[in-house]
């Protein structure tokens, strides 16, 4: 019997193990820089680096939960939250929130919660 527990106990941990471990798979592939390459907006393909759309701009996501937004040599910082499939981020107070559409170690692609024909692509830098 006590083996039978012992046996029992060890199955949780692992299990347990393995929750927490594929629940922080996603964490562990958005830290770091990534480059915006493309967005897609009602039918319509931006690729040229704009300050309006966000191509060419980077964003770096940190582990520590911050997170920090440059283009054409502006930057805002803020933080970041991830949670099935959905980011969150703060900056400067207003809260933002996108669907992972497809997270890589090299691709990234977000999707408007409230329109998923708008989606932004990703390239690790």
């Amino acid at each position: 019997m006590k083996k039978f527990r012992f046996a029992a106990l060890m199955m949780c941990f692992v299990a347990m193990g393995l929750m927490f471990t594929s629940c922080s798979k996603n964490e562990d592939l958005i830290i770091g820089k990534w480059k915006c390459v493309k967005m897609v907006s009602d039918g319509v393909t931006f690729t040229t680096p704009d300050e309006e759309t966000g191509v060419g701009s980077i964003w770096e996501f940190k582990a520590d939960g911050s997170l920090s937004m440059g283009v054409s040599g502006f930057a805002v910082n803020g933080t970041y939250t991830l949670k099935d499939d959905v980011l969150t981020m703060t900056i400067m107070g207003d809260v933002q929130k996108a669907n992972i559409e497809k997270l890589t170690k090299s691709k990234m692609i977000l999707s408007d919660p409230e329109d998923s024909k708008t989606t932004i692509e990703f390239d690790k830098q």
